[in-house]
């Protein structure tokens, strides 16, 4: 976790910056290696990256109210308040292959859990019925002897529900907020989230401690609920909501998705049929077939070989390379079988919750 508070503030400086968006920020960061360098880097340099604004110079001198900087950091400090940037360690691995992911996390909780045990989202609509919650019930029942941290956005409905089972159950569950940390949203889910900090889990996200949750915050929001986990299960939507741009997010990002069909005429289950029509999420027909295609069954029972855990063609190929050599980086895995590196990252996080591959520092990857 990042500790250098000179490499804290400019981190901050740089996301606060007028003039500045993610998409540029992120590109800044990767161009120069920390957010330190950013600043001492000549300006010409930074104005010849593809996408950068020509006056860089000027919003990085005169875009910054580095006042405002510094009640931050007041704030992270006298509220204990625990931060990873990109370059860390701890920073859950899964969101390195999403587009622009955050280069700056705020949480509470124990964040190491999110790189050390496969992560599930569960996410709804606010105004839930007793359908929804009963599946909900159900199928954090059927997760909770496996070793898995459980994803929602700390909202009503499915997202309270789902943070409720997982506290009775026992099971690590975050939220994401659109928010910052000097409050919770909504206030009466207060409590439960300092007893999912309790429990294993936490609260996260990527905004400002002032910051509240403005309408433009939750796609955002949502990317990071998408991007953090290897399965998004989709429980009761209306069409054109938040939960299905989640939904759509994780398709996008190639992961699992999981959707629970409804009666044809409920209206909190329009949006779930349509995205079943629509997409190529797969229907959740009954919990046993949901707990074998999240993978937990097919891993208690099957031998961890390739041939046998029918691997999807891109999936053969990586491991395939990586059986051929002791140890491979990111990189030369992505060279080798002539992949996206996004793409291969997403693929090579499957095979690790598999069993098949295991990570190691410096991006790279062996054979478990």
């Amino acid at each position: 976790m990042t500790k250098n508070l000179e490499e804290l503030k400019a981190l901050i400086g740089l996301r606060m910056c007028d003039g500045i968006g993610d998409i540029s920020a992120f590109k800044l960061l990767y161009f120069c290696g920390s957010a330190s360098a950013v600043f001492e880097e000549k300006r010409g340099h930074l104005s010849a990256i593809s996408g950068i604004s020509p006056n860089i110079s000027q919003l990085l001198d005169n875009g910054i109210d580095w006042g405002r900087v510094e009640k931050e950091l007041e704030f992270i400090d006298k509220n204990n308040i625990n931060y990873v940037s990109i370059f860390d360690s701890l920073y859950p691995k899964n969101l390195l292959s999403i587009d622009c992911p955050p280069t700056l996390l705020f949480f509470r909780g124990d964040i190491s859990r999110l790189n050390l045990a496969p992560c599930i989202s569960i996410v709804g609509t606010r105004s839930s019925t007793s359908y929804g919650t009963e599946a909900v019930a159900a199928i954090v029942n059927s997760l909770k002897d496996a070793n898995i941290n459980i994803i929602s956005g700390l909202a009503y409905g499915i997202d309270i529900a789902s943070h409720k089972e997982c506290l009775e159950k026992h099971i690590p569950t975050f939220g994401v907020v659109a928010h910052g940390l000097k409050t919770i949203y909504p206030s009466l889910h207060t409590e439960y989230a300092k007893e999912m900090v309790k429990n294993g889990g936490g609260v996260i996200t990527e905004h400002f401690s002032e910051e509240i949750p403005n309408r433009e915050n939750f796609p955002k929001r949502n990317r990071i609920i998408a991007g953090i986990s290897y399965a998004t299960i989709v429980i009761e939507a209306k069409p054109k909501s938040g939960t299905l741009i989640t939904a759509d997010l994780a398709l996008k990002y190639n992961r699992n998705v999981f959707v629970l069909p409804g009666r044809y005429n409920d209206k909190n289950s329009e949006g779930c049929n349509l995205f079943l029509k629509n997409s190529h999420a797969k229907p959740i027909l009954s919990i046993t077939s949901l707990y074998d295609s999240l993978g937990f069954g097919k891993i208690k029972k099957a031998p961890r070989k390739a041939a046998v855990l029918n691997l999807s063609p891109e999936e053969q190929k990586i491991y395939d390379v990586i059986s051929n050599c002791l140890k491979l980086g990111l990189d030369n895995i992505a060279a080798k079988t002539d992949m996206k590196i996004s793409n291969c990252a997403s693929v090579l996080f499957n095979l690790e919750m598999m069993g098949l591959v295991k990570s190691l520092p410096g991006k790279a990857y062996e054979l478990a």
